[in-house]
């Protein structure tokens, strides 16, 4: 316990995780620096693991005879002569790059079902510094500040460390262009934090994102089962379509504290990765998504789809959210299956056949909750969005509709959400009642009268007291009036003096 009690915090981890990385600052790509200081930090956690865990004189405590809780990185194989002290020792010798990836060549080796491709797809070659001949001085920085205090993973005989984590994905974010398309939390944490809390994963479950990019949902859903239901022994699973957002996230999940997952490359609108023994589609209880909000997909490939997924109906060509949100469905457990998933506001409201795949949910009463989010929420992006609750069993008919938007305060930078309001709307979710200009439950009449049409505005009309506006915003708007009515004033003078005049010049 009084080694637990001097254990270091996140921001000494990340601390220590930046001076590593800064003999790296001259290499030839910026993010393939990054991930081989993530890949050595992977292989020093195993060695440190197994080092504490072989110790005859029993330094670090006496011998595991537990599993550890939430591992990840800590039960990888590490052979004896891939082990992080060894490089640590050759560190002064030169050939510090061609011992490094032969170490971690080997540890890879002993883990493929883990590891395999990952590393390779990184391109960690990309992170040796330019300068060949300042190269292995900068390599045996980098092995000499990985063993700070901060970076000493043997007292822990193998459990987590949850700063580590945190600690990753500082560096990730900060390692990646100021502008980047796709940032490493392509969620923002309430966002996450209240698709999992409706989505409410427990013991035993199984969770999938199929577009899961850096596995920011899956953390999210992960952290919710563990720390909400102390839930061990729940499966992570997912698919993504980049190749190097796919490798980052699964050394991502291992440098998290989770052991428990399969991510594959792949879409399911194009690739069937995610299937059972015999071929067929494998089931999910939880399922959440941010899919990219420029999905085009195949009808072609959905008429000849084997799976009988798209029995609501065909999508357009340039619109496949509704095409995977029915995989999803065809893959949701059938009796506590449930499915979180953010989309362009279009997809509430289109008309022609994304109409008729909605009247065909709602007459199924899979449709839950429609939740529209504020706008510019994700960066990089202006799409209007929300988020959609689809539940396999429910009690109602009833849909409910919440407009976030009114309980998020506006900033200089327009609304954003914050864990507040995600707290908010995770509340009124589970009351599903009627809240002026901020909720409304939908019975199906009301639904029938708006013919499909989910669009939140028809449901959620702003109530009076929606927006109190400030004092500020009240003398703002008194002098925007002022000024229109001087111009108006001025322009109808004008008029005024030219239909004078024309009487005169008629004379």
């Amino acid at each position: 316990m009084k080694m637990m009690a001097g254990l270091p915090g996140a921001h000494a981890t990340h601390a220590a995780l930046n001076a590593a990385r800064e003999p790296l600052n001259d290499a030839a790509d910026a993010n393939a620096a990054t991930y081989l200081l993530l890949a050595l930090l992977l292989l020093k956690i195993a060695s440190d693991t197994d080092a504490a865990a072989q110790d005859p004189d029993q330094t670090y405590g006496a011998p595991l005879h537990w599993p550890p809780t939430a591992p990840g990185a800590q039960l990888l194989v590490v052979p004896p002569e891939a082990r992080f002290e060894l490089l640590f020792r050759q560190r002064f010798a030169p050939g510090n790059d061609r011992r490094i990836t032969t170490a971690l060549q080997q540890l890879t080796q002993a883990n493929r079902a883990t590891l395999a491709e990952v590393f390779d797809v990184l391109r960690l070659h990309d992170g040796w510094p330019r300068d060949a001949e300042h190269r292995d001085v900068a390599l045996s920085r980098v092995l000499g500040r990985m063993t700070v205090p901060a970076l000493d993973f043997r007292p822990l005989r193998g459990t987590y460390r949850a700063d580590i984590g945190q600690a990753v994905d500082r560096l990730l974010e900060r390692s990646q262009p100021r502008r980047s398309p796709a940032p490493v939390a392509h969620v923002p944490d309430p966002l996450g934090w209240l698709m999992a809390g409706l989505m409410d994963p427990r013991e035993d479950e199984t969770i999938c994102d199929v577009a899961c990019h850096h596995g920011s949902l899956l953390l999210a859903a992960s952290r919710w089962a563990r720390t909400t239901h102390g839930a061990r022994r729940h499966q992570l699973l997912g698919q993504e379509e980049h190749d190097t957002a796919w490798a980052c996230a699964r050394l991502r999940l291992l440098l998290h504290g989770e052991d428990n997952h399969a991510v594959h490359a792949g879409t399911p609108l194009l690739h069937d990765t995610l299937v059972d023994a015999t071929g067929q589609l494998r089931r999910f209880h939880v399922q959440l998504t941010r899919p990219p909000f420029a999905l085009a997909w195949s009808p072609e490939r959905g008429i000849r789809d084997t799976h009988q997924r798209f029995v609501h109906g065909m999508p357009p060509r340039q619109w496949g959210h509704l095409a995977l949100l029915q995989h999803m469905l065809r893959t949701m457990d059938r009796h506590t299956g449930r499915i979180a998933m953010v989309v362009p506001h279009g997809v509430l409201f289109r008309d022609g056949e994304e109409a008729l795949i909605r009247r065909s949910l709602l007459d199924a009463n899979l449709i839950d909750a429609v939740i529209g989010l504020p706008d510019r929420l994700f960066a990089g992006s202006p799409v209007a969005t929300a988020l959609l609750v689809l539940r396999a069993m429910r009690n109602d008919e009833n849909v409910l509709f919440v407009d976030a938007r009114q309980l998020q305060p506006a900033t200089k930078r327009g609304p954003r959400l914050d864990q507040a309001a995600a707290e908010q709307v995770l509340a009124l979710c589970r009351r599903r009642e009627d809240v002026a200009g901020v909720a409304c439950l939908a019975t199906p009449q009301m639904l029938a009268l708006q013919g499909s049409n989910l669009s939140i505005a028809r449901y959620v009309q702003p109530g009076e007291h929606a927006q109190v506006p400030t004092l500020e915003a009240l003398r703002g708007q008194r002098a925007r009036l002022r000024s229109r009515l001087g111009a108006l004033e001025q322009a109808l003078d004008g008029d005024l003096a030219e239909l004078e005049e024309r009487p005169a010049k008629a004379g």
